[in-house]
């Protein structure tokens, strides 16, 4: 059999993006996922969430949520975009303004239409701005077009799925169920990965090998293959979710999140209204023992604070994170916390409680600038790192975006010296 020109480890945003592009220049692309085909249910499943590791301690207390599936987090995230600091990236050499363009014209990002506008949302949005706060609709990446009677059917949400559609079409091959151990490294040049699946470990070997298994996965495999450096700091996004009885009856269906909300890029924190699932309420309520609030879930006004963390911790070789937050991460929760808390009680909010703190968007562990040089590449010219690993700086945004636009960045690259 034919070895592949490039394996790409990961199917989330970035991995289908760049075997998208580089099938549609030609090239032979394999995309190993680890986990399998998305579950609707395993994203309101805590159990499954756990057995599956889409859900970690990395410190006490504290639970990220991850996606380990065809598809990645972008299969059971909130469809938010946000376009990124492209000052960051030209710091370290990387130049993403054709590419954010690039990636803009690829996928819709426009604010809800006022339809689709839940009323909790909107009662949330009515008191920040009577409180002069900038709150402001935020793009979400979704085909509105689909949705009719304010509903959008699951094929209105974008995800990686998309794209992997595409890539497929080309001509990539996806192979899920896969684990990647480690890259196989020897005289200055990647040979391809070892890999374990139902049939035990083998190693397939490609021209190129690109990680895009996400902020945990990407240095796992990096310290597996003897890049130590890989993993030391990382940032999570750390958030917390307020909680408030609505005086409005309940509505009918669940809402679309984050339809408005405030980034404040100072103070390194993002507010907007939100929805969880009930399960997660249900947890949620319990420990703040607020058990009065159980039967309040249809009625429940709520507004998700999220933080730019400092990088700190360490990923591991297994795949799992450790860490601790700053003074100045406790520092900017609270100011967050507060904020929000302001905002529920201008909006009729009674009963209000806070979520422990959660992490989602883990990245910063295989940072530009640090581990990558200005093509992505890791160590040897043709071992290439590109997801949230790959972000230099705290980052604290939604990051699909971002996360798309190094993808067309490195394929654009590698199509290039390929020609």
């Amino acid at each position: 059999m034919t070895p592949p020109d490039v394996i790409v480890a990961g199917s989330g945003p970035a991995g289908a993006l760049i075997a998208r592009d580089l099938a549609r220049a030609g090239l032979r692309v394999t995309i190993l996922e680890q986990g399998g085909d998305a579950v609707s249910a395993a994203t309101t499943n805590l159990w499954k969430l756990w057995r599956k590791r889409e859900m970690l301690h990395i410190a006490p207390g504290v639970a990220l949520l991850r996606g380990v599936r065809v598809g990645g987090g972008s299969t059971a995230f909130y469809h938010t975009a946000v376009t990124p600091p492209l000052e960051m990236f030209s710091r370290h050499g990387v130049d993403l303004g054709d590419d954010v363009q690039a990636v803009l014209r690829d996928i819709p990002h426009q604010p809800l239409q006022p339809a689709l506008i839940g009323p909790m949302a909107a009662r949330i949005a009515n008191a920040a701005t009577a409180l002069g706060l900038p709150w402001q609709p935020l793009s979400k990446m979704i085909d509105q077009s689909l949705c009719q009677d304010g509903v959008c059917p699951a094929s209105a949400f974008w995800s990686a799925q998309w794209l992997l559609t595409e890539a497929i079409a080309l001509g990539a091959k996806l192979e899920s169920g896969v684990r990647v151990c480690r890259v196989l490294l020897s005289a200055g040049r990647a040979l391809g990965v070892e890999i374990e699946d139902g049939a035990g470990r083998r190693e397939l070997r490609a021209g190129r090998v690109i990680l895009a298994a996400g902020g945990l996965g990407s240095p796992a495999i990096l310290r597996r293959s003897g890049v130590e450096a890989a993993g030391q700091g990382f940032f999570c996004d750390p958030l917390r979710i307020l909680i408030a009885r609505s005086p409005d009856a309940a509505p009918g269906t669940p809402e679309l999140p984050m339809a408005a909300g405030i980034i404040d890029s100072s103070a390194g924190t993002l507010l907007s209204d939100i929805t969880i699932p009930e399960t997660f309420f249900r947890t949620f309520a319990w420990s703040a023992c607020r058990p009065g609030m159980l039967p309040h879930y249809r009625r429940s006004m709520m507004i998700m604070v999220k933080i730019r963390d400092d990088i700190l911790g360490e990923v591991h070789a297994n795949g799992g994170a450790w860490r601790h937050f700053s003074p100045a991460d406790h520092a900017r929760m609270r100011q967050g916390v507060a904020q929000a808390r302001h905002i529920l009680e201008a909006a009729g909010g009674r009963g209000i409680f806070a979520s422990p703190w959660l992490a989602a968007h883990p990245g910063g562990s295989v940072r530009l600038g640090h581990l990558l040089d200005d093509r992505l590449a890791c160590q040897v010219p043709n071992l290439h790192v590109c997801d949230a690993s790959a972000i230099p700086e705290p980052w604290g945004l939604p990051p699909t975006v971002t996360i798309l636009s190094l993808a067309k960045y490195l394929a654009r690259t590698l199509i290039r010296e390929a020609s």
